[in-house]
């Protein structure tokens, strides 16, 4: 073992209440997805129930009955961490819900409208598929799922052509070739959309060969720090106008754990030893030196980071023991790291994760605010979707965390 990990290890002493068995709880966790997901959808007007898309009548409009059937990012990180658990315990049935997940949105998606006010309806997402959080990520668990299983690979290649195509020629840019949306402001940057774009592209670009993919990915993630660093803070903005030429919103967790998440996962699939390998090194380091700096006494990081009186936010927790346990397990960052990565695990399993396996303290969906109440008022729900898949996938790194930290 490293003299810095043992080093790490002997300073870490457990806390009362933290489960001593990560696996188990890993476990946990993904059978209660396993057993609550199931297809069917609730009538907005009435409260009724239908069992299939068919069954709803003309008209109707409905919400879905379960938060796992639908197609959104959130979905696909969940996608994504559910193969790592079947790779890890070598059990199928996590890999059979990813092909069902994605299967049944897939065939039930043609069966609701694009007229206006569709956007409220299930699979709007993939029926408009015209920025990058519609594409990319869900997409991205599409190329993992297909290398693991090629028998469902034909049935993909329509919508994973598709992303790309989106993402080479559709996704709006800003001229240096910046990827952008074009609302709440023409041509604005979103820090969420590092990782909505790359989730997709760095996967994309390493499975077919495709190296302009891959460069296109490093050249994002210089253009989005470029955008969105702040020296000052050592962290980044949640957006930039490009109409005002400047910054937006605030420090948020969420935004600056998906920049980083972004950044990880290229790094995966980069040559070693190659340029651009130590380009993005040196910018993932520097990011994971600032947060660190702004973790709370508790393991857990704030959803305003740099200001203390933000709660404590679980989603951007686990990003960010992730993405710290990854780096020093790869050997991108000092192993010292390691304990800021293992104090943020043992938080979210002291104070976070319920009786019944859930995450709690997720903060909702959130698009740029042009004040400070708007990132400190976000409502948090306990199981929300933003926060299953980045747990399972915190827990799953740390496993292998605490494999190297053995004696």
């Amino acid at each position: 073992m490293k003299p810095l990990l043992f080093f790490c290890l002997l300073f870490l002493s457990p806390l009362p209440g933290v489960a001593s068995d990560d696996g188990a709880l890993l476990r946990r966790v993904a059978d209660k997805v396993l057993a609550d997901y199931h297809i069917g959808y609730i009538d907005r007007a009435t409260n009724r129930c239908y069992a299939s898309a068919e069954e709803i009548p003309a008209g109707a409009r409905v919400r879905i009955a379960c938060k796992y059937m639908d197609w959104h990012y959130s979905l696909g990180v969940l996608d994504m961490a559910m193969l790592r658990m079947a790779e890890r315990f070598g059990e199928e049935k996590y890999a059979d819900f990813v092909e069902r997940q994605i299967g049944y949105a897939l065939s039930a998606y043609r069966h609701f409208g694009v007229e206006a006010g569709a956007d409220h309806e299930p699979f709007h997402f993939l029926r408009k598929f015209n920025e990058l959080d519609h594409c990319g990520a869900e997409c991205a668990a599409m190329i993992c799922l297909a290398a693991r299983r090629p028998a469902v690979a034909e049935a993909y290649a329509p919508y994973i052509g598709r992303a790309a195509e989106h993402i080479r020629r559709g996704q709006a840019r800003f001229s240096d070739g910046t990827l952008v949306r074009t609302w709440p402001h023409e041509h604005t940057l979103w820090a969420d959309d590092l990782y909505m774009g790359l989730s997709f592209m760095a996967r994309y670009g390493d499975r077919y060969d495709d190296r302009a993919m891959l460069r296109d990915a490093v050249h994002q993630v210089e253009r989005f720090h470029h955008y969105l660093w702040d020296p000052a803070s050592e962290l980044l903005w949640h957006g930039y106008y490009g109409d005002l030429r400047r910054t937006a919103g605030a420090h948020w967790g969420r935004c600056n754990g998906w920049v980083m998440l972004a950044t990880s996962q290229l790094m995966d699939v980069l040559p070693a030893g190659g340029r651009d390998l130590r380009r993005m090194r040196a910018l993932l380091e520097r990011q994971i030196a600032g947060v660190v700096k702004c973790q709370a006494g508790s393991g857990l990081w704030r959803q305003l980071l740099d200001r203390e009186d933000s709660y404590e936010e679980s989603s951007c927790t686990a990003i960010f023991v992730y993405c710290i346990a990854h780096a020093v397990c790869e050997g991108w960052i000092d192993a010292r790291y390691a304990s800021a990565a293992l104090r943020g695990w043992e938080g979210l399993c002291r104070e976070r994760i319920t009786p019944d396996a859930e995450l709690r303290g997720v903060c909702v969906g959130t698009g740029i605010g042009n004040d400070m109440p708007f990132y400190y008022n976000r409502p948090t729900v306990d199981g929300e979707t933003h926060g299953t898949g980045l747990l399972l996938e915190a827990g799953l790194e740390i496993l292998r965390l605490k494999e190297m930290l053995k004696p």
